[in-house]
């Protein structure tokens, strides 16, 4: 009886045998058809907010993303043929080859901005909404926001925005014995306050205007620098380096704030370039603009005066040249005239901002040298434990150092008046009593970011591209909580 069974079994055996290769081979295909019934369930809970039809009810997508998460990366592990790729491909190759097509027409400047704003800012804004929302605030938030989502608003604003939203929403004001918003430039609060008009004006209105603009002028800034600077060093490779070390350094930070950071860049680099190209009046009237966006703004006026002198006019030529950058001094005086009507002092913005403990007029290497005195006095771990501001003095104060030591090197690659444009820049907040704002102030120095793209290696673009980031992640996470980074 066993010899008359084995033949039997051994058919069994192989019949089982065949069936296996079968099943495997339908498995990737009964994937896809998993994947594709839960990509059209979540399409439709998508479309319709759920649909309850007899047999049929779809409502929550929870479950779809959670499915097509783990299968998909299943069914690509497995590979094969696919019949849903099959179905899908002529469509995926069309929208491809449109996707490639709209990218070629995207220009590089354009293309290399958004790829360094999105990829940036996607990461750090999930690092302070987490951290907004984990931490306790520092201190309480000085001014409130009519927003239901107020802990992702916040995001984009604390310290002075609350300032330029009160300038937009009620004109300025000026308080002899106190803080008054006399001390802050104009221009920013006017474009709030212009945006937010055909949408009523209101306090959410002005709040979401002053977010767009900080966002538009912060993109139309660095496509501003990635064509000024590949026609400098005619590379797209400098510029593309240059717009991402400006994205990832981490007190750029406040470009996309409601501060006057972005717009005070992209009036400057519009102004600087404009007069490398030889069109003196617009330079004039983008360097008025500068002049009205923060108290240095007029600085932009020595750059540009010295680049008039580039290739040895004529003074008749010179004359011209200084005449069509007139609307500068013009811009600063109207707004010193107007302080002057409030305050019967014409500079009483900057005596506005001795409420705040912030004066100028000391020598310029002084507060440098007391935190190094105390790095030597107190030794390199000791000294962060003397005060609890000094790690935030620290941080203030890094990118001043590093922005000096780079300013001999910005002389000589990219001439007098870039490199005049950084010292000054620099030299101004330095002599005052406190090293606040050094950074913020540094991350408008283009020039020194096109310095540093055009002599990095590979490794040291790697170097300073991480290092960045993790430093930029820690600035925004103090700056929600309402830490002294301002």
């Amino acid at each position: 009886m066993a010899e008359v069974a084995r033949p039997s079994s051994w058919a069994a055996a192989a019949q089982r045998e065949a069936l296996l290769p079968r099943l495997v081979h339908l498995l990737p295909s009964a994937l896809d058809a998993v994947i594709a019934a839960y990509a059209a369930a979540l399409a439709v809970i998508l479309a319709t907010g759920g649909i309850d039809v007899g047999l049929l009810r779809l409502h929550e997508p929870a479950k779809p993303v959670f499915v097509l998460l783990v299968l998909v990366p299943i069914r690509v592990a497995i590979g094969g043929r696919s019949w849903l790729r099959t179905l899908l491909g002529h469509t995926t190759m069309q929208a491809t080859a449109a996707l490639r097509a709209a990218l070629g027409a995207v220009p590089a400047a354009v293309a290399d901005t958004l790829f360094a704003v999105v990829t940036v800012r996607a990461a750090t804004l999930s690092a302070a909404f987490l951290a907004n929302i984990v931490f306790e605030p520092a201190m309480p938030r000085g001014f409130t926001l009519p927003f239901a989502n107020e802990k992702f608003v916040e995001i984009f604003v604390a310290w002075d925005s609350g300032w330029y939203w009160d300038i937009a929403a009620r004109g300025y004001y000026f308080r002899p014995d106190a803080q008054s918003s006399i001390a802050f430039f104009p221009l920013y609060p006017l474009l709030m306050r212009a945006a937010a008009a055909p949408f009523g004006g209101g306090a959410a209105a002005t709040w979401v205007a002053g977010i767009v603009i900080s966002l538009v002028a912060y993109l139309l800034a660095l496509v501003a620098i990635h064509r000024f600077t590949e026609r400098l060093f005619e590379s797209r490779e400098v510029a593309r380096r240059t717009v991402l070390y400006i994205a990832v350094f981490p007190w750029s930070l406040f470009l996309a704030r409601v501060y006057a950071e972005s717009v005070f860049l992209l009036t400057s680099v519009l102004a600087l370039s404009r007069a490398w190209n030889g069109r003196w009046w617009q330079a004039g009237i983008w360097g008025a603009l500068a002049a009205l966006t923060r108290p240095n703004g007029i600085l932009i006026a020595l750059p540009l005066a010295l680049l008039a002198l580039r290739d040895s006019p004529s003074l008749r030529a010179l004359a011209s040249r200084w005449a069509l950058l007139a609307p500068i001094p013009a811009a600063f005086a109207g707004f010193c005239l107007y302080v002057y009507t409030l305050t019967g002092d014409p500079l009483g913005w900057m005596a506005a901002q001795a409420h705040w403990g912030y004066s100028l007029g000391h020598p310029p290497w002084e507060q440098l040298l007391r935190l190094i005195s105390g790095v030597f006095e107190y030794g390199p771990y000791g000294f962060f434990f003397t005060s609890e501001i000094v790690p935030f003095e620290v941080l203030h104060a890094a990118p001043a150092l590093v922005f000096l030591a780079l300013t001999p090197l910005i002389f000589r690659r990219l001439g007098v008046a870039m490199g005049a444009y950084v010292l000054v820049s620099l030299l101004v907040p330095l002599s005052s009593n406190t090293l606040e704002g050094l950074g913020r102030y540094a991350s408008v120095l283009f020039p020194a970011f096109m310095l540093v793209a055009s002599i990095t290696t590979q490794r040291a673009h790697e170097a300073i591209v991480i290092v960045s980031l993790v430093f930029r992640t820690l600035l925004i996470c103090f700056f929600v909580t309402w830490h002294p980074i301002y």
